[in-house]
């Protein structure tokens, strides 16, 4: 997947904002030490559910077990971590007796400033991140790994149970998703050196070890993959979208499971955001024109509905269309503006703190000898900057990623 040679300067300066939405090395390290220290803590002596959870399973889920994870934008620069915590449900516990006693045993975690019982997890808010533990409950064997069922329990409504396997597809989104080429993982690699990403966690007393899966490694090359960049894109754009909005924005798994059926764009980085966005829009407007819902099943267990809280209603999916119109509308205009508002436009779509690093590292990377001329009004910039020349390729071919990177493993007794 080459960068654009139409529009050189604006897939730069999409792939610099993207890279910018990243967290450090020393960022994923401090997450990893908080997420490796669930068992540790829930089996500590004065534990009140350590005899509950003597065969349990901990392992990531979500946008951190297929690598896109970025910052919130809308929400001071937070991230999220999800983790499964998989143990048996306990003789006569209901779905509100478990969320309920998993959110006392929590108390006192380290580094955390406040806990929250949520309707299907325990959320542990630190600064800059909050760690989501959902609980399940593993299906009876015979059965597909890591099936189970997880526990819903709001505070108006009757508590229920629902069928998934997160697991299941994160190995599905990895073995579907097209791995970036060597030399665009070199471009990529070369800027995210310039952008020096900053530390936004502040590492405390999190430091000891667990015997449970790792994370998947933060240097996996599929961060890089064309479609991880679109989905890290579109995930940025709807959190500022939906940040002063009182309604549910459409639901993260659902948008990857998109994001890894479209295609890699031959076109560049800007092109493959347009046709991730121009996807949605024709699936909201087929369920529109039908009248049905857009159901979104797990491709490795059928069962399960991603989109079984969203949408409610047609008024949803009309804002949402709404929105990647707008999406599409401003990126396209970008395509024949000058840098000072190609700026202005990424103001709006993925926040002035990003864009504004984003711009200034762009700018710092053009030869000190480039002519004037380079900026051509309607045809973009036609002058490949320094960060796009082509960049040695001795490096091993890249295999396609594996599943995952994690396996099973027990709490300590």
């Amino acid at each position: 997947m080459p960068l654009d040679t139409t529009a050189p300067g604006l897939d730069a300066l999409l792939l610099a904002t993207v890279l910018e939405m990243e967290l450090s090395p020393r960022d994923h390290q401090v997450a990893g030490k908080r997420y490796q220290l669930i068992p540790e803590f829930l089996q500590r002596p004065t534990g009140r559910m350590r005899f509950h959870l003597e065969t349990a399973l901990v392992y990531p889920q979500g946008s951190r077990a297929i690598g896109a994870t970025i910052v919130h934008g809308a929400e001071d620069d937070r991230f999220d971590l999800d983790a499964i915590l998989e143990f048996g449900t306990p003789f006569g516990w209901t779905p509100r007796k478990v969320l309920d006693e998993l959110h006392e045993a929590f108390q006192g975690f380290p580094d955390v400033r406040k806990i929250e019982r949520c309707t299907r997890c325990i959320q542990l808010q630190f600064a800059f991140m909050h760690l989501d533990v959902t609980p399940m409950d593993p299906a009876k064997a015979p059965r597909a790994e890591r099936v189970g069922d997880i526990y819903h329990s709001p505070d108006d409504g009757p508590d229920a149970r629902f069928a998934v396997n997160p697991y299941g597809f994160g190995g599905w989104f990895r073995r579907r998703v097209s791995m970036p080429t060597i030399v665009f993982r070199n471009q990529v690699s070369d800027l995210r050196a310039r952008l020096q990403i900053k530390d936004r966690l502040v590492s405390g007393t999190v430091m000891m070890a667990a015997e449970i899966d790792e994370l998947p490694e933060p240097i996996d090359p599929i961060r890089d993959a064309p479609q991880v960049i679109a989905l890290k894109l579109m995930k940025r754009y709807l959190n500022l979208r939906y940040a002063n909005r009182d309604m549910r924005r459409p639901v993260s798994i659902y948008l990857s499971k998109i994001a890894v059926e479209v295609p890699p764009s031959a076109f560049g980085v800007c092109a493959q955001l347009e046709a991730f966005a121009q996807e949605l829009d024709r699936r909201m407007a087929i369920a529109l024109e039908t009248g049905r819902r857009p159901e979104e099943r797990n491709p490795v267990f059928l069962e399960e509905n991603f989109n079984d809280r969203w949408p409610k209603s047609d008024h949803e999916m009309r804002v949402f269309r709404t929105d990647l119109q707008h999406l599409l509308a401003e990126l396209a205009k970008a395509r024949s503006s000058e840098l000072a508002d190609i700026r202005k436009i990424f103001d709006g779509l993925f926040g002035e703190k990003v864009s504004e690093q984003a711009v200034r590292s762009y700018i710092d990377s053009l030869p000190t000898i480039a002519a004037p001329g380079a900026y051509e009004r309607g045809k973009g910039f036609v002058a490949t900057p320094a960060l796009l020349a082509p960049t040695a390729t001795k490096a091993a071919e890249v295999s396609r990623a594996p599943a995952h990177h994690f396996h099973p493993g027990r709490l300590k007794r």
